[in-house]
């Protein structure tokens, strides 16, 4: 009973600690987390990466952004800065981003990553990932629910509610 309410707390206390972070970048820092997909960033920000960008204005040469291109949204590098607008790469990719990202299209500009942490995030948005999570707690509750009713058991001598228990005569 006790080493489970050790890794209870330590769980409750991770997920709490994640959560709590996560709601200071958004809120506090202004900052927006997100997943990145495919290798054109590597080294920079590898597959799997989870980086954040912040909504500042006035971008740099080598600044890494986030930009809307047609339907999705690309994290490439500034390789120039025009009068029109900036001229963007992918560090991996041979060849610069056709056409010009205008200061309208771009979410803001890459200002911290962790590595790995990508893969989590990806496997909590699947479906398998969101089943996981809710056998998870359901399995956990259930766990704490059969201990206690242990515990009261030993406590009053009587079998806990549910279970059966034949007394020789």
């Amino acid at each position: 009973l006790r080493i489970y309410k050790v890794i209870q707390n330590v769980l409750l206390i991770g997920v709490l600690t994640v959560v709590t972070g996560l709601i200071s970048m958004i809120v506090i820092l202004d900052m927006n987390p997100y997943v990145v997909v495919s290798g054109s960033m590597e080294p920079a920000l590898p597959v799997a990466q989870y980086a954040s960008w912040t909504a500042s204005k006035g971008r740099l040469m080598r600044d890494i952004i986030s930009y809307k291109a047609g339907e999705g949204i690309v994290t490439h590098r500034v390789i120039d800065v025009i009068e029109d607008g900036y001229v963007t790469k992918g560090d991996a990719n041979d060849t610069k981003d056709p056409g010009v990202v205008k200061e309208k299209q771009i979410f803001g500009t890459c200002v911290a990553s962790v590595p790995k942490v990508g893969y989590v995030v990806i496997f909590l948005r699947s479906a398998v990932g969101i089943f996981t999570v809710i056998m998870s707690v359901i399995c956990f509750g259930f766990i704490e629910g059969s201990l206690k009713a242990e515990e009261n058991k030993k406590r009053s001598g009587r079998p806990a509610p549910g279970t059966s228990e034949r007394k020789e005569v």
